[in-house]
């Protein structure tokens, strides 16, 4: 079993000061590893979550035809206790998780949480080694999981925490707040991102490495935290973009990577599996486009006024995108996207859109499960 903490002992360093790590162990974040981004990649934390990997010290990934060798050695660490024990949880940390094992990555996190929490670490500063537990033993996130996803991850994170509060009364509204903000929903900027950025795992003996893109755009968090993630990202030839920030920033960021997504790369893979025609496409291209649109604006994350590249009347965008995949591929994290908008569809009582969201989603998904 993995380290956990234990009453009466106390980590001896806090947070890594400018390291970075992975989470959980796929390729996406192997790929970081072999890349030099990260320093470390972290997991789930459970027996069954890395078994292959108990008695590894490295992994074989596919790189094209050849197979290269990552060393895991002092880079693995089952949870964020056992990376803290030794000295090596990450002052950031990059979450990746699937949309299957999001509800997993949540109960980790709150594992880490809990186990802080009975050690009295959220006690007042003056009562526990004068240290703030926010600032010293909690990482800055980016969430760069699949779909339409920060709104509820915010929500079952912050239940959660509310549910730890019951017996950890030092587990203050004030203290919850700054945890929920060291966390950003984060994207790659780049023609394949997200879909074809393999989040699967991996197992000791062969995986396929995924090309990790050099750009990102983040949202949401408070400003110390993205500052801290400007710094350290930077500082690992990742280059980071920061839009125009309010409260509804990283959902609007989703909208507006969904609308792209929809355009350059899931109708054209649609017509290039032979699954729609071009004359379909068009005629489904404004339906997907103003439905999207119609959801946001009812979310408060887009507006009228923004609508600039509306579909005409052939279903084209006005403003084409700068650059698309010759051959773009579907992903699971399409079909996280369209499930993500059906739901938003049937909670504000939309039965065209649910309806035409709820088809997309089966769509997507038989093909996914048959790759």
């Amino acid at each position: 079993m993995p380290p956990r903490i234990k009453q009466g002992e106390v980590p001896k360093p806090i947070l890594k000061k400018g390291s970075m790590g992975g989470f959980p162990f796929n390729a996406l974040t192997t790929a970081c590893l072999h890349a030099g981004h990260t320093d470390c990649v972290i997991d789930f934390g459970s027996p069954e979550s890395s078994p292959s990997l108990r008695a590894a010290s490295s992994v074989q990934i596919g790189k094209g035809r050849q197979k290269v060798t990552v060393d895991l050695s002092g880079r693995f660490y089952h949870s964020y206790s056992d990376a803290l024990y030794r000295g090596q949880l990450p002052e950031v940390i990059l979450a990746a998780p699937s949309a299957t094992r999001f509800p997993d990555y949540i109960l980790a996190f709150t594992d880490y949480i809990e186990q802080l929490a009975k050690l009295g670490f959220f006690l007042p500063r003056k009562q526990v080694l004068q240290r703030d537990p926010v600032t010293e033993l909690i990482p800055c996130t980016i969430l760069t999981g699949e779909g339409l996803l920060f709104s509820r991850f915010i929500t079952e994170l912050m239940s959660s925490l509310k549910t730890l509060q019951r017996e950890h009364p030092s587990l203050t509204d004030d203290m919850r707040i700054r945890i929920i903000g060291r966390f950003v929903r984060g994207f790659w900027d780049s023609p394949h991102s997200p879909g074809e950025l393999d989040l699967g795992p991996i197992s000791a003996k062969l995986g396929t490495l995924p090309l990790v893109p050099t750009h990102i755009s983040i949202a949401g968090g408070d400003l110390w935290t993205q500052g801290t993630l400007q710094t350290v990202l930077q500082s690992r030839g990742l280059q980071v973009k920061i839009p125009l920030q309010n409260d509804n920033a990283p959902e609007r960021l989703e909208f507006q990577k969904a609308l792209t997504r929809v355009s350059t790369v899931i109708l054209p893979a649609l017509i290039h599996l032979d699954m729609l025609s071009e004359s379909e496409a068009a005629s489904l291209a404004p339906k997907i486009q103003e439905g999207i649109w119609t959801i946001g604006i009812k979310r408060d994350v887009l507006s009228e006024s923004e609508k600039t590249t509306r579909p005409d009347k052939h279903g084209k965008a006005k403003t084409q995108p700068a650059s698309r995949p010759a051959h773009p591929q579907l992903g699971w994290s399409d079909v996280a996207i369209m499930a993500g908008l059906n739901h938003y569809a049937q909670t504000l009582h939309l039965p065209e859109e649910s309806q035409l969201f709820g088809q997309l989603t089966q769509t997507l998904f038989s093909y996914c499960q048959q790759q």
